[in-house]
């Protein structure tokens, strides 16, 4: 699974998860790798944290 690009334009691998399609794999990586509108509000995370922000746009790949 992939999240947007970096500084550089690379895409940055957040983790894998094991599902058998593609709507509960982008499920269970929002729900792994999300953060809130109140989580940013409540303690911002540090610029350089792999996380999904709220509506950022990602990728999931097959594992291989």
């Amino acid at each position: 699974m992939e999240c947007p690009r970096d500084a550089r334009g690379s895409a940055l691998r957040l983790g894998q998860v094991a599902e058998s399609s593609e709507s509960l794999a982008r499920c269970t990586a929002l729900s792994r790798y999300s953060v809130t509108e109140e989580e940013l509000a409540g303690a911002p995370c540090k610029p350089d944290a792999c996380v999904i922000y709220p509506d950022e746009d990602f990728d999931v790949t097959p594992a291989g």
